[in-house]
Protein backbone atom coordinates (compact mmCIF):
# COMPACT_ATOMS: atom_id res chain seq x y z
CA UNK A 1 0.00 0.00 0.00
CA UNK A 2 2.87 2.37 1.02
CA UNK A 3 4.06 2.14 -2.71
CA UNK A 4 1.17 2.47 -3.92
CA UNK A 5 0.58 5.88 -2.09
CA UNK A 6 3.80 6.57 -2.93
CA UNK A 7 3.46 6.50 -6.54
CA UNK A 8 0.21 8.33 -6.67
CA UNK A 9 1.60 11.56 -4.66
CA UNK A 10 4.86 11.75 -7.17
CA UNK A 11 2.48 10.93 -10.33
CA UNK A 12 0.19 14.06 -8.83
CA UNK A 13 3.03 15.86 -7.32
CA UNK A 14 0.86 16.14 -4.12
CA UNK A 15 3.84 16.31 -1.89
CA UNK A 16 6.93 18.70 -2.91
CA UNK A 17 10.59 18.69 -1.35
CA UNK A 18 10.63 21.70 1.49
CA UNK A 19 6.42 21.38 1.65
CA UNK A 20 4.89 21.61 5.43
CA UNK A 21 2.08 19.37 5.69
CA UNK A 22 -1.09 20.08 8.27
CA UNK A 23 -2.49 16.72 8.61
CA UNK A 24 -6.10 16.46 9.47
CA UNK A 25 -6.75 13.16 12.29
CA UNK A 26 -10.02 13.18 13.83
CA UNK A 27 -8.96 9.46 15.30
CA UNK A 28 -10.22 7.52 12.60
CA UNK A 29 -8.74 4.53 10.43
CA UNK A 30 -8.37 7.07 7.65
CA UNK A 31 -6.72 9.95 9.37
CA UNK A 32 -4.62 7.87 11.50
CA UNK A 33 -3.57 5.56 8.30
CA UNK A 34 -2.91 8.85 6.80
CA UNK A 35 -0.70 10.02 9.77
CA UNK A 36 1.13 6.93 9.42
CA UNK A 37 1.67 6.91 5.89
CA UNK A 38 3.01 10.85 6.16
CA UNK A 39 5.68 9.65 8.66
CA UNK A 40 6.85 6.70 7.12
CA UNK A 41 7.19 8.97 3.92
CA UNK A 42 8.03 11.82 5.72
CA UNK A 43 12.24 11.63 5.60
CA UNK A 44 12.41 10.28 1.85
CA UNK A 45 10.07 12.98 0.16
CA UNK A 46 11.51 15.90 2.47
CA UNK A 47 8.50 18.00 4.19
CA UNK A 48 7.90 19.02 7.66
CA UNK A 49 4.21 18.09 9.20
CA UNK A 50 2.06 18.89 12.39
CA UNK A 51 -1.12 17.38 13.05
CA UNK A 52 -4.81 19.82 13.69
CA UNK A 53 -7.30 17.97 15.53
CA UNK A 54 -10.67 19.73 15.46
CA UNK A 55 -13.56 18.50 18.08
CA UNK A 56 -17.05 19.48 17.09
CA UNK A 57 -18.53 19.41 20.28
CA UNK A 58 -21.28 16.67 19.36
CA UNK A 59 -20.14 13.86 20.83
CA UNK A 60 -19.50 14.21 24.34
CA UNK A 61 -16.95 11.68 26.22
CA UNK A 62 -16.90 9.40 23.08
CA UNK A 63 -15.23 13.26 21.16
CA UNK A 64 -12.70 13.98 23.86
CA UNK A 65 -11.19 10.40 23.90
CA UNK A 66 -10.67 10.96 20.39
CA UNK A 67 -8.77 14.42 21.30
CA UNK A 68 -6.87 12.59 24.00
CA UNK A 69 -6.28 9.42 21.58
CA UNK A 70 -4.99 11.73 18.95
CA UNK A 71 -3.02 13.52 21.54
CA UNK A 72 -1.13 11.24 22.44
CA UNK A 73 -0.77 9.46 18.92
CA UNK A 74 1.06 12.56 17.86
CA UNK A 75 3.25 12.52 21.25
CA UNK A 76 4.59 8.74 20.67
CA UNK A 77 5.67 9.69 17.05
CA UNK A 78 6.76 13.25 18.35
CA UNK A 79 4.51 15.49 16.10
CA UNK A 80 3.00 18.99 17.21
CA UNK A 81 -0.71 18.06 17.60
CA UNK A 82 -3.11 21.36 17.89
CA UNK A 83 -6.57 20.82 18.93
CA UNK A 84 -9.00 23.20 17.57
CA UNK A 85 -12.38 23.56 19.39
CA UNK A 86 -15.92 24.33 17.56
CA UNK A 87 -19.61 24.94 18.26
CA UNK A 88 -21.28 22.59 15.51
CA UNK A 89 -24.54 22.71 17.07
CA UNK A 90 -24.59 26.82 17.55
CA UNK A 91 -23.28 27.12 13.81
CA UNK A 92 -26.38 24.60 12.45
CA UNK A 93 -28.69 26.71 14.94
CA UNK A 94 -27.25 30.29 13.22
CA UNK A 95 -27.04 29.74 10.21
CA UNK A 96 -29.90 26.85 9.74
CA UNK A 97 -26.96 23.72 8.63
CA UNK A 98 -27.37 20.27 9.12
CA UNK A 99 -25.04 18.78 11.32
CA UNK A 100 -22.69 17.01 8.66
CA UNK A 101 -22.41 20.57 6.57
CA UNK A 102 -21.84 22.51 9.58
CA UNK A 103 -19.12 20.07 10.63
CA UNK A 104 -17.46 19.94 7.67
CA UNK A 105 -17.25 23.77 7.51
CA UNK A 106 -16.26 24.51 10.52
CA UNK A 107 -13.23 21.57 9.78
CA UNK A 108 -12.38 23.32 6.91
CA UNK A 109 -11.98 26.75 8.52
CA UNK A 110 -10.10 25.49 11.03
CA UNK A 111 -7.73 23.32 9.02
CA UNK A 112 -7.50 26.65 6.65
CA UNK A 113 -6.82 28.66 9.08
CA UNK A 114 -3.69 27.12 10.26
CA UNK A 115 -2.55 26.99 7.23
CA UNK A 116 -2.61 30.25 6.42
CA UNK A 117 -0.86 30.74 9.00
CA UNK A 118 2.08 28.20 8.28
CA UNK A 119 1.93 28.65 4.34
CA UNK A 120 1.15 24.80 4.56
CA UNK A 121 -0.76 22.50 2.75
CA UNK A 122 -3.83 20.34 4.27
CA UNK A 123 -3.68 16.65 3.87
CA UNK A 124 -7.33 15.25 3.89
CA UNK A 125 -7.96 11.20 4.65
CA UNK A 126 -10.39 11.22 1.90
CA UNK A 127 -9.88 7.59 -0.19
CA UNK A 128 -11.44 5.73 -2.79
CA UNK A 129 -14.94 4.66 -1.38
CA UNK A 130 -15.09 8.26 -0.22
CA UNK A 131 -14.57 9.56 -3.79
CA UNK A 132 -17.25 6.89 -5.47
CA UNK A 133 -19.88 7.97 -2.15
CA UNK A 134 -19.25 11.95 -3.49
CA UNK A 135 -19.78 11.13 -7.34
CA UNK A 136 -22.97 8.94 -6.61
CA UNK A 137 -23.79 12.12 -4.08
CA UNK A 138 -23.38 14.46 -7.03
CA UNK A 139 -24.88 12.29 -9.73
CA UNK A 140 -27.68 12.39 -7.71
CA UNK A 141 -27.99 15.95 -7.08
CA UNK A 142 -28.15 16.05 -10.80
CA UNK A 143 -24.72 17.67 -11.05
CA UNK A 144 -22.86 17.57 -14.42
CA UNK A 145 -19.35 17.27 -15.43
CA UNK A 146 -17.39 18.89 -12.89
CA UNK A 147 -19.04 17.80 -10.02
CA UNK A 148 -18.91 14.14 -11.72
CA UNK A 149 -15.39 14.48 -11.55
CA UNK A 150 -15.40 13.89 -7.61
CA UNK A 151 -12.40 14.35 -5.39
CA UNK A 152 -9.18 15.42 -6.92
CA UNK A 153 -5.72 14.64 -5.23
CA UNK A 154 -4.72 17.86 -5.26
CA UNK A 155 -7.44 21.28 -4.73
CA UNK A 156 -6.54 24.77 -4.26
CA UNK A 157 -9.20 27.27 -2.62
CA UNK A 158 -8.43 30.77 -1.74
CA UNK A 159 -4.56 29.88 -2.24
CA UNK A 160 -4.55 26.97 0.05
CA UNK A 161 -3.93 23.35 -1.32
CA UNK A 162 -6.21 20.67 0.35
CA UNK A 163 -4.31 17.48 -0.61
CA UNK A 164 -5.66 13.46 -0.65
CA UNK A 165 -2.96 11.17 -0.89
CA UNK A 166 -4.78 8.06 0.13
CA UNK A 167 -7.34 8.82 -2.76
CA UNK A 168 -5.06 5.96 -4.67
CA UNK A 169 -6.21 2.99 -2.03
CA UNK A 170 -9.69 1.68 -0.37
CA UNK A 171 -10.97 1.41 2.58
CA UNK A 172 -10.30 -2.60 2.98
CA UNK A 173 -6.46 -1.81 2.18
CA UNK A 174 -6.36 1.34 4.93
CA UNK A 175 -7.69 -1.29 8.04
CA UNK A 176 -5.59 -4.36 6.70
CA UNK A 177 -2.43 -2.02 6.76
CA UNK A 178 -3.55 -0.49 10.46
CA UNK A 179 -4.00 -4.09 11.63
CA UNK A 180 -0.58 -5.25 10.41
CA UNK A 181 1.01 -2.42 12.55
CA UNK A 182 -1.40 -3.51 15.48
CA UNK A 183 -2.07 0.15 15.21
CA UNK A 184 -5.83 0.88 17.12
CA UNK A 185 -8.13 3.76 16.10
CA UNK A 186 -11.07 5.33 17.11
CA UNK A 187 -14.61 4.79 15.85
CA UNK A 188 -16.84 7.74 15.69
CA UNK A 189 -20.55 6.35 16.60
CA UNK A 190 -22.59 9.30 13.73
CA UNK A 191 -20.82 7.17 11.28
CA UNK A 192 -23.01 4.56 11.11
CA UNK A 193 -26.25 7.15 11.75
CA UNK A 194 -27.92 6.43 8.05
CA UNK A 195 -29.98 9.70 8.63
CA UNK A 196 -26.88 11.10 7.11
CA UNK A 197 -27.20 11.08 3.59
CA UNK A 198 -23.40 10.04 2.84
CA UNK A 199 -24.05 7.57 5.94
CA UNK A 200 -26.87 6.12 3.56
CA UNK A 201 -24.97 5.89 0.76
CA UNK A 202 -21.74 4.29 2.26
CA UNK A 203 -23.85 2.03 4.24
CA UNK A 204 -26.81 1.01 2.35
CA UNK A 205 -26.12 2.11 -1.36
CA UNK A 206 -22.73 1.46 -2.53
CA UNK A 207 -22.61 -1.79 -0.61
CA UNK A 208 -25.46 -2.92 -3.10
CA UNK A 209 -23.68 -1.66 -5.85
CA UNK A 210 -20.65 -4.06 -5.22
CA UNK A 211 -22.94 -7.01 -4.83
CA UNK A 212 -23.31 -6.17 -8.54
CA UNK A 213 -20.03 -5.45 -9.18
CA UNK A 214 -17.45 -6.46 -7.17
CA UNK A 215 -15.52 -3.68 -8.93
CA UNK A 216 -17.99 -0.97 -8.35
CA UNK A 217 -16.40 1.57 -6.27
CA UNK A 218 -12.70 1.28 -8.59
CA UNK A 219 -14.94 1.62 -12.09
CA UNK A 220 -16.84 4.50 -9.95
CA UNK A 221 -13.15 6.14 -9.19
CA UNK A 222 -12.01 5.39 -13.03
CA UNK A 223 -15.18 7.12 -14.61
CA UNK A 224 -14.45 10.47 -12.20
CA UNK A 225 -11.18 10.14 -13.66
CA UNK A 226 -12.02 10.14 -16.82
CA UNK A 227 -15.19 13.19 -16.42
CA UNK A 228 -11.92 15.04 -14.42
CA UNK A 229 -10.18 14.97 -17.85
CA UNK A 230 -13.17 15.91 -19.86
CA UNK A 231 -13.76 19.23 -17.31
CA UNK A 232 -10.03 19.99 -17.50
CA UNK A 233 -10.53 20.02 -21.46
CA UNK A 234 -14.09 22.13 -21.33
CA UNK A 235 -12.84 25.30 -18.82
CA UNK A 236 -9.48 25.15 -20.51
CA UNK A 237 -11.00 25.85 -23.96
CA UNK A 238 -13.76 28.45 -22.31
CA UNK A 239 -10.76 30.10 -20.88
CA UNK A 240 -8.95 30.35 -23.61
CA UNK A 241 -11.93 31.41 -26.13
CA UNK A 242 -13.95 33.84 -23.36
CA UNK A 243 -11.70 36.98 -24.18
CA UNK A 244 -12.94 36.87 -27.35
CA UNK A 245 -16.81 36.55 -26.32
CA UNK A 246 -17.08 38.00 -23.50
CA UNK A 247 -16.88 41.45 -21.89
CA UNK A 248 -16.85 42.73 -18.42
CA UNK A 249 -18.05 46.48 -18.34
CA UNK A 250 -19.87 49.04 -16.19
CA UNK A 251 -23.35 47.98 -16.80
CA UNK A 252 -22.51 44.07 -16.76
CA UNK A 253 -21.44 41.29 -18.54
CA UNK A 254 -21.46 41.49 -22.48
CA UNK A 255 -21.10 37.87 -24.92
CA UNK A 256 -21.25 38.36 -28.26
CA UNK A 257 -24.03 35.58 -28.87
CA UNK A 258 -23.29 35.30 -33.25
CA UNK A 259 -19.73 33.70 -31.61
CA UNK A 260 -21.18 31.98 -28.81
CA UNK A 261 -23.58 30.12 -30.99
CA UNK A 262 -20.73 28.77 -33.08
CA UNK A 263 -19.30 27.26 -29.73
CA UNK A 264 -20.13 23.52 -28.82
CA UNK A 265 -23.01 23.21 -26.32
CA UNK A 266 -20.56 22.65 -23.55
CA UNK A 267 -18.02 25.13 -23.82
CA UNK A 268 -20.82 27.53 -24.56
CA UNK A 269 -22.49 26.36 -21.38
CA UNK A 270 -19.46 26.96 -19.48
CA UNK A 271 -18.85 30.51 -20.74
CA UNK A 272 -22.42 31.57 -19.79
CA UNK A 273 -22.35 30.30 -16.66
CA UNK A 274 -18.92 32.27 -15.83
CA UNK A 275 -20.82 35.32 -17.24
CA UNK A 276 -23.89 34.49 -14.77
CA UNK A 277 -20.74 34.52 -12.03
CA UNK A 278 -18.96 37.65 -13.42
Amino acid sequence: MIQKIRDYIRQYQIIRPQDHIICGVSGGADSVCLFLVLKELQKELDFTMEVVHVEHGIRGEESCKDMEFTQELCRKYEVSCAVVRVDVPAFCKEHGAGTEEAARILRYRAFSRRAGETGGKVALAHHMEDNAETVLFQLLRGSGVKGMSGMSPVRVEQNISFIRPLLAVTRHEIEAYLELLGQQYCMDSTNTDVTYDRNRLRHMVLPQLIEINSQAVAHINQTAGMMAEAWDYISQSANRIKPQIMEERSDGVHLDTIELKKLHSAIRNEIILDAIAA
